[in-house]
């Protein structure tokens, strides 16, 4: 998608595109909770099937601009379903070929997109939006490729030997893609007329967000506690000021109660981050808070923030939407605040939460737009 181009106005109008995206999503949340039942590494098939094949498929949709997704990204999204299925089964030989491979596609996507060389991101007459959008599909390209060596390296090479250079580590990094597009959507609803000082404060946001989270995880693989605890915190105050601008300088639209709940579960994301840092420095606080506090920070960053971001953009051409927004976001708190971690311990709890989260993307879903309605009388 080039510069300042607007969204296709057929993008993801198909029902049954849609509905298959959300059903990704519904059985990624439920996974979440299948370790109840079964007792095996669910973990990567949950945050596979939500950041990289739901979230992914998205991303590329998104950035084709086509009223229809093209072969490439239906291929894309086959391959990463097989990928997630591989990783799970720990079948890593497989995994390591088809990482490349979806590495290899997403960059044809991004190169016709955008460009060879990313010098775009460089440029400060660029808008955040679109180099957030770019950023969001070069993240991707270079998580898959890097994965494939961290499969490679965990299971034959062995060639670097650090503890925290592993598979369920590194798999978490697949959540930043669709954090970066969720960036650029929130972003593209920044009044325009804002002054050039201002402006930088956004390309300003941009470098920090990238860069830091690029940091912190160097941090976390090389174990440097004292730096991992620090640019955590730059991190945070970097989303609380994100928050307040865009809380001062949004546009008035209803995709803005979205976004706004959508950054506050950003700003608990790191509140959370921060305490769970601190709190392995005490074993038993750890012991008995650690798990629920970091299910908890999982939860608000994938299906709080993230998926803000991406609902948004499935339906970016149905706003505005005949729905109480607030009695919607308040559901989406209530599931993903308090049922969600609290059901990764009680099985009773998890399938409350699981149909609660159905009901709410029902909600979602199923009120028409404004404009439709008023096509009809």
């Amino acid at each position: 998608m080039r510069i300042d181009q607007p969204i296709n106005k057929q993008f993801f109008l198909d029902k049954r595109l849609r509905f298959s995206v959300l059903a990704l999503m519904v059985i990624a949340f439920m996974f979440g909770f299948a370790d109840q039942v079964w007792d095996k590494n669910f973990e990567r098939l949950h945050i596979f099937l939500f950041n990289l094949c739901a979230g992914g498929f998205t991303i590329l949709y998104h950035t084709e601009n086509r009223a229809v997704p093209s072969f490439r990204c239906y291929l894309f999204l086959a391959l990463s379903l097989i990928y997630a299925l591989s990783a799970f089964f720990q079948i890593y030989w497989v995994a390591a070929v088809i990482s490349f491979l979806l590495g290899l596609l997403v960059e044809s996507i991004r190169i016709r997109a955008f460009s060879f060389l990313p010098l775009e991101l460089f440029d400060s007459k660029i808008s955040v939006v679109d180099k957030f959008h770019h950023a969001s599909v070069l993240c991707l390209s270079l998580g898959l490729f890097i994965a494939t060596f961290v499969l490679l390296n965990e299971t034959s090479l062995h060639w670097l030997s650090y503890k925290h250079l592993s598979l369920n580590v590194f798999f978490l990094g697949y959540s930043f893609p669709v954090s970066l597009i969720t960036m650029s959507v929130m972003f593209s609803f920044i009044r325009r007329d804002i002054s050039p000082s201002l402006r930088y404060v956004k390309q300003a946001f941009f470098w920090t967000i990238n860069l830091g989270v690029i940091i912190f995880f160097l941090f976390i693989i090389f174990e440097m506690q004292i730096a991992k605890f620090v640019i955590s915190n730059i991190l945070f105050l970097t989303v609380i000021l994100i928050f307040s601008f865009f809380l001062l300088l949004g546009v008035n639209m209803q995709q803005k109660h979205f976004l706004l709940s959508g950054m506050i579960f950003l700003v608990f994301t790191g509140i959370s981050g921060v305490f769970y840092i601190e709190l392995m420095n005490y074993p038993d606080l750890y012991e008995k808070w650690g798990r629920l506090l970091l299910t908890s920070h999982a939860y608000l960053s994938l299906y709080g923030w993230s998926l803000s971001g991406l609902l948004i953009l499935i339906r970016w051409n149905d706003f505005p939407l005949t729905l109480n927004s607030w009695l919607i976001i308040l559901f989406h708190w209530l599931v993903i605040g308090i049922l969600a971690p609290l059901g990764k311990t009680n099985l009773i709890v998890a399938a409350a939460a699981l149909i609660s989260y159905c009901t709410f993307l029902h909600l979602y879903f199923a009120e028409r737009s404004a404009e439709s309605l008023g096509d009809q009388t």
